[in-house]
């Protein structure tokens, strides 16, 4: 019965581990570096053709939800208008960005580096 777990556990690592270095490449072959700015992020989840988007009018301003998942990976952004108001990419196990207009004091052109795999 450990044999099991272990093996599972040892799959788990591995399968996640795997996912992670494809998100990094996806994020590096569209940046063309090991970090992307907030706008990077919220401009590459707009145009993804996999996104579900989902539109509220709320005391006259337009909030748009976008949401999508990819191999693993969940993608998260909230404008208003056209304003970014969140971004978030990550995995289960690990928070890649979190970005919040009213908490993060950097701007949206600020390049955000990308954990590095931990095996």
């Amino acid at each position: 019965m450990k044999n099991l777990m272990d093996k599972m556990k040892h799959k788990a690592k591995v399968t996640l581990n795997q996912t992670r270095a494809r998100v990094k490449e996806r994020i590096y072959s569209f940046t063309g570096t090991s970090s992307a700015t907030v706008k990077e992020i919220a401009d590459f989840i707009k145009n993804h053709p996999d996104k579900k988007v989902t539109k509220k009018d709320l005391l006259g301003f337009t909030f748009t939800f976008y949401e999508m998942d990819l191999e693993g990976v969940h993608y998260y952004l909230e404008m208003k208008n056209t304003k970014v108001l969140q971004v978030d990419v990550h995995t289960p196990l690990e928070q890649m960005v979190s970005y919040r207009s009213y908490r993060d004091h950097y701007s949206l052109n600020t390049p955000i580096k990308f954990p590095e795999l931990v095996n």
